[in-house]
């Protein structure tokens, strides 16, 4: 903040200094010099223009330096920022991949639950499809944790759950639980 601060008052500073030479030349143009006096009022005047065009020199650089110091700060916020949108960009790309883990569970849970609804002729294996989406839903259950995706770390427990849940009750129902 300090150089916007600093960019602005130096450009109101300059802005002020510009009219007052204006004043300064302006009143030593139109003086006449037709008396001893007025020589030396219009000298007065130029010599006060001449020192109002120093301080102009010195505001036009103290102007540079704050719009110089302003580009360096918009400067260095660019580079944050793409930094920034380099970071979203690959915790998107993580996110997805782990979403496309969960989606892949969620085809395979399908699968398990059409095999129990075609009857029991459908059932081999199912108990082992089920063991299957529970292993891979406890892989992403890690994976989502140590990326620090709790919300589909989460999910994927619940999956987990549910699977497990649904494989022992089949076991129990066709009598081949497992230990």
């Amino acid at each position: 903040m300090e150089e916007k601060n600093e960019l602005s008052e130096s450009a109101l500073a300059l802005d002020r200094e510009l009219r007052r030479f204006e004043d300064l030349a302006g009143q030593a143009a139109r003086m006449k010099l037709d008396t001893e006096k007025a020589l030396e009022r219009a000298t007065v005047a130029l010599t006060k223009a001449a020192e109002s065009q120093e301080r102009i020199q010195g505001s036009v650089q103290r102007l540079v330096a704050a719009v110089g110091a302003a580009r360096e700060k918009q400067d260095a916020g660019s580079r944050a920022l793409m930094a920034r949108a380099e970071e979203i960009a690959n915790r998107r790309k993580e996110f997805a991949e782990v979403m496309q883990r969960m989606s892949a569970l969620g085809r395979m849970a399908k699968e398990v639950q059409e095999a129990l609804q075609a009857g029991p002729a459908a059932l081999a294996g199912v108990q082992d499809r089920m063991q299957q989406i529970a292993d891979e839903a406890c892989s992403i259950v890690q994976a989502a944790q140590a990326k620090g995706m709790e919300d589909v770390a989460r999910q994927a427990e619940v999956l987990q759950k549910q699977v497990l849940a649904g494989r022992n009750k089949l076991s129990l129902l066709t009598g081949t639980a497992k230990n």
